[in-house]
């Protein structure tokens, strides 16, 4: 019997003569001869356990190896548009640009949010007679509205406190913290703005606000 044969073969020369009882050249299998041998008695078989693993190994590994390489392409920046739809079945290349639109629209949204609560942080910041630069505003817009509006009158205290401080120290003939008016600032704006934690951010932002104008 050859590897990986699923089913036996009739046993010797088709199980004798016609009319016979299956004796012949196959009669070490009496009147079973022509019986379906099971896949797991089949494996049991010398070599064809080994050999349908082998396969089977070999069936994974080209299955890995193509899996891998469409997804090296399909997430490779330099790799064009064009070679990532060629690598694509027809419903993911629908479904790539359906995902790439709406992406695309997510994107515009936020930044169209960030925008209009970007507008409400500099009123709110007028109404307190605070004046920053846009790039102090972004810095205190949040993902939602509620979060933005937390920021802005948090900033809003500090920046009024530092100012304060400043003046009572100005007024008693210390020299101004460095960041308020001192020769040389502890950070620089780059450094500050660098700063994860937002209130932390922001709080720096206020100590040492003539960095930022």
């Amino acid at each position: 019997m050859s590897n990986l044969q699923l089913f036996t073969e009739p046993g010797g020369d088709g199980g004798g003569s016609e009319g016979g009882d299956g004796a012949g050249a196959g009669g070490n299998l009496g009147n079973n001869s022509n019986t379906t041998m099971s896949f797991d008695d089949f494996l049991k078989l010398e070599g064809n356990q080994s050999e349908f693993d082998r396969r089977v190994q070999k069936a994974v590994n080209t299955a890995v190896t193509n899996a891998q390489t469409k997804w090296k392409t399909l997430t490779d920046d330099k790799v064009s548009e064009a070679e990532k739809l060629a690598q694509m079945t027809n419903e993911e290349k629908a479904n790539y640009r359906a995902k790439k639109a709406e992406d695309a629209l997510k994107e515009m949204q936020r930044q169209n949010a960030r925008s209009d609560m970007a507008k409400e942080a500099r009123k709110m910041l007028a109404d307190e007679d605070i004046n920053i630069p846009d790039e102090l505003v972004m810095n205190l817009v949040e993902e939602d509205a509620d979060g933005t509006k937390a920021a802005v009158e948090a900033f809003s205290t500090m920046y009024k406190e530092a100012v304060q401080k400043a003046v009572k120290d100005a007024l008693k003939g210390k020299p101004p913290k460095a960041g308020n008016g001192g020769d040389k600032p502890s950070m620089t704006k780059e450094q500050i703005l660098a700063v994860k934690n937002p209130s932390e951010r922001q709080k720096l932002i206020a100590e040492n606000i003539t960095l930022f104008q």
